[in-house]
């Protein structure tokens, strides 16, 4: 019983101090939530499979995410600064602490609805890269090779879906998201 009584306790870490797995946080802003401390929002970038880096901005207290500009461009370092200092000094959302990381099957669905809302204007290929996942980093909590395997477990699973084929560099994969199928009309 004495060996319970002082056993360690796992070490609960900080969101001060977190960087979401796949991440590498740039710049923190704690939210003013009044008299308590407010949700740290995170700027940060990802290992990706582009030459130029993208930024995003994610808050650990609501559900703000923001990974492209007002224009649809990817974000400059600054730019994610701008928009999480702004949103830090406007959310009155508390320190929820760290998001439970999903298990594999909610991360592969995180990743899998990441790619259908790629496919949305329904008409054009959808080139795919990593940083089109930055916004969901911190939910998703996972390495790009993991973002990988299960667009390429999609193309295998969901041909019509998702397709893959070699850079033309030759040095990796690209992946597309195709269109929805045209409907055939019925009589």
């Amino acid at each position: 019983m004495l060996s319970t009584l002082f056993a360690r306790r796992l070490e609960v870490q900080d969101t001060a101090t977190w960087t979401p797995d796949g991440t590498i946080v740039v710049q923190r802003y704690r939210g003013a939530a009044g008299e308590r401390e407010g949700a740290i929002v995170l700027v940060y970038t990802a290992d990706g499979d582009r030459g130029t880096s993208s930024f995003a901005a994610a808050c650990l207290g609501c559900t703000y995410r923001a990974a492209k500009s007002s224009h649809s461009s990817r974000l400059t370092e600054k730019e994610a600064a701008d928009l999480a200092n702004t949103h830090a000094a406007g959310c009155r959302a508390l320190d929820r602490g760290i998001p439970a990381a999903p298990d594999d099957d909610q991360a592969a669905k995180i990743v899998r609805d990441r790619l259908q809302s790629l496919r949305m204007d329904g008409t054009n290929r959808h080139y795919v890269y990593v940083s089109d996942f930055h916004a969901d980093r911190v939910d998703l909590q996972r390495p790009a090779d993991f973002i990988k395997m299960k667009m390429l477990r999609l193309v295998q699973d969901e041909p019509d879906f998702l397709s893959a084929r070699p850079t033309t560099s030759g040095t990796g994969t690209q992946f597309l998201v195709l269109p929805h199928p045209p409907r055939t009309r019925t009589r």
